[in-house]
């Protein structure tokens, strides 16, 4: 599901954006199951996560809103299945 890297996902773009650390957790998390190729989703996700899932799902919406992830797939009830897109097209704005 995850396109095959020689190269970790993780991008120190993230650390200069302002983000919150929830937000930054979340994307070092996207990241791993990246690299792992497992796939982002909010069930793998909240497998790792250690606090409520309502801050999980807050912090992906805003890396969302800001172009760091897409979602490729959802079942609009309990799970979401994201790609990590490439730092140099993030729109540099944090929600």
């Amino acid at each position: 599901m995850n396109e095959s890297r020689s190269t970790p996902s993780m991008s120190q773009k993230i650390f200069k954006m302002g983000f919150s650390v929830t937000a930054v957790s979340a994307y070092l998390l996207c990241c791993n199951l990246a690299d792992t190729d497992t796939p982002i989703s909010t069930k793998n996700l909240a497998n790792v996560w250690n606090g409520a899932r309502k801050e999980l799902i807050g912090a992906l919406k805003q890396l969302e809103k800001s172009g760091i992830i897409q979602c490729i797939l959802t079942d609009h009830q309990e799970n979401t299945v994201y790609k990590l897109i490439d730092a140099q097209d993030w729109n540099g704005s944090v929600p």
